[in-house]
């Protein structure tokens, strides 16, 4: 009994190491082949397995994007604004769906149809569109569908913009609009604008806004002042008579058309336009 036991407890004292068992135990050496092709098919699905995760990537912005309804755009030369709008849209889908960077391009032009899929077409041919930046691609799609002259065009308008007949809340938003369009370093700090912006007001509500030095501010007492003109011009433009007839106190000039005679309530053009 203590010998058998003993004799157990020496075979498990000298088992053979893993070299001498391969040449005893053949499944030893079968274990070991078996385990060096499993570790080099790893190796092989490694890139695969990553390129899956790839496209599952991918495939999960593009359905994002695609639900918020990206526009297509044909690229008409035609109406260059389109271009710019279009670009506009484009990059509030990617805010929205945080769009990585890598894949700005490709769900950009995803979109194109007509002949901005043409121009990018010819573009790939000449150029390796894989190392092309978000920030190259929108400078190449504005040199051809918004070009700098246009944008040149936008800025002088944008520069000599009054508010002659629009109320003020016409011309703050015209001015806004053309201040995208321009794509100027005019509007590059809210004091700026609001300077740029009291320069355009007629001369009764900038010498009375003057002092503001943000844009909503100066916007926003531009209104008061306007309405507050306009409350008070219409409350003295008449007055009853001792016969009980009203009668202009004083000659007036609308605000809407310039003429004399009249107030911007009751332009004669206005009033035309509600029939």
């Amino acid at each position: 009994m203590n010998r058998k036991g003993k004799g157990k407890v020496h075979v498990k004292k000298d088992m053979p190491r893993t070299s001498e068992a391969t040449l005893s135990n053949p499944r030893a050496l079968y274990d070991e082949d078996v385990a060096k092709v499993l570790q080099a098919i790893k190796q092989m699905a490694g890139p695969a397995l990553e390129g899956t995760s790839g496209v599952d990537r991918r495939l999960k912005f593009l359905k994002v994007f695609i639900s918020l309804s990206p526009p297509q755009y044909a690229g008409n030369p035609d109406e260059p604004l389109e271009g710019a709008e279009w670009l506009a849209r484009i990059k509030q889908c990617f805010d929205v769906s945080d769009v990585p960077e890598d894949l700005k391009i490709g769900f950009a032009t995803y979109c194109f149809i007509g002949a901005a899929h043409y121009w990018w077409e010819f573009v790939k041919r000449i150029r390796d569109v894989k190392s092309i930046t978000w920030a190259e691609f929108e400078e190449l799609f504005l040199n051809m569908y918004y070009p700098e002259t246009v944008r040149d065009a936008k800025c002088d308008e944008f520069q000599g913009l009054t508010q002659q007949n629009m109320s003020v809340a016409q011309y703050a938003s015209k001015f806004l609009e053309l201040a995208w369009y321009a794509r100027t370093n005019l509007v590059s700090s809210d004091e700026f604008t609001a300077s740029q912006f009291l320069r355009g007001l007629r001369p009764y509500i900038r010498a009375r806004v003057a002092q503001f030095r943000t844009y909503g501010d100066m916007v926003a007492a531009a209104l008061r002042v306007e309405q507050s003109f306009e409350d008070s011009e219409e409350e003295s433009f008449e007055e009853v008579s001792s016969v009980g007839e009203k009668r202009p106190r004083k000659q007036y000039i609308c605000h809407h058309c310039g003429e004399p005679g009249h107030i911007r309530p009751y332009c004669p053009e206005l009033n035309s336009r509600a029939f």
